[in-house]
């Protein structure tokens, strides 16, 4: 009976060393499956070459409305004072920015309106036209209601931002452009169809909002100065303006 009880605890025994060699080395299975795994994924990514990387700093395009209010303008090729009013002249406006790190981005800033604004004579408020310019507007001697369309084009610096309630530094220089400008009674083109181009600039300081990552609204205002044409302006005139705009767009990650 003994013998029988041994044999019996010894088979137990041996069953019991069995089951545990069995799970160790299922265990270790396991693991190695586990390493191989974890070590395969970016080494098919490098294989469809796309190794793993950093995802790069992304593109922004923006678009929205400018309210624009432009100071007065003198110029010499119409011999007419260019009075923009105080209202505001409406632009629609587009920018395209590349991130150069979270809160910083550099682009291009592009905008166009068709604007109102009322010519005066020269001569009316300064001291004479200069010797070979006829004084006075061709079908605007006295001054009239005019339009004329508008356009910017501008390198921008922007900084700042945030998840949530932001705020933003912007910088921009570049150029304003005067183009068909004609009386609006009589549709008659006032000066030549080239482009009247002026250098300027503005500084601005903006407020926003992050709705989701990528998307955001954003309201700007800014002030700046450009400086018009020198040519055949009576003496005493000046060539610099002013501009002040308050501008609200949407935001996107591309």
């Amino acid at each position: 009976m003994r013998e029988a009880g041994g044999g019996a605890q010894r088979e137990v025994g041996h069953d019991a060393r069995r089951r545990s060699r069995t799970g160790i080395r299922l265990y270790a299975c396991i693991a190695l499956a586990l390493a191989w795994l974890s070590g395969a994924v970016p080494l098919a990514a490098q294989i469809r070459g796309r190794p793993v990387q950093r995802q790069s700093s992304p593109w922004w395009f923006s678009g929205g409305a400018a309210a624009t209010v432009l100071g007065d303008i003198a110029d010499g090729a119409t011999q007419s004072r260019w009075q923009f009013g105080s209202d505001p002249l409406w632009q629609m406006r587009a920018t395209i920015e590349k991130s150069t790190d979270e809160f910083t981005t550099i682009g291009v800033a592009a905008s166009y309106g068709r604007v109102d604004v009322t010519l005066v004579p020269l001569n009316d408020l300064a001291i004479g036209a200069p010797d070979g310019v006829s004084a006075g507007t061709p079908g605007c001697t006295t001054g009239c209601a005019a339009e004329t369309e508008l356009y910017t084009a501008m390198a921008q610096f922007r900084s700042g931002g945030g998840p949530g309630f932001h705020t933003f530094f912007e910088a921009q220089g570049g150029v304003t452009a005067f183009r068909n400008l004609r009386v609006k009674a009589t549709r008659e083109a006032v000066g030549t169809k080239r482009m009247q181009t002026d250098l300027g600039g503005t500084l601005g300081v903006g407020f926003g909002y992050t709705l989701s990552p990528g998307f955001a609204i954003t309201l700007v205002q800014d002030f700046g100065m450009g400086w018009h044409a020198k040519a055949d302006r009576p003496e005493g005139t000046g060539r610099t303006w002013r501009v002040r705009n308050t501008r609200a767009s949407l935001r996107f990650a591309l």
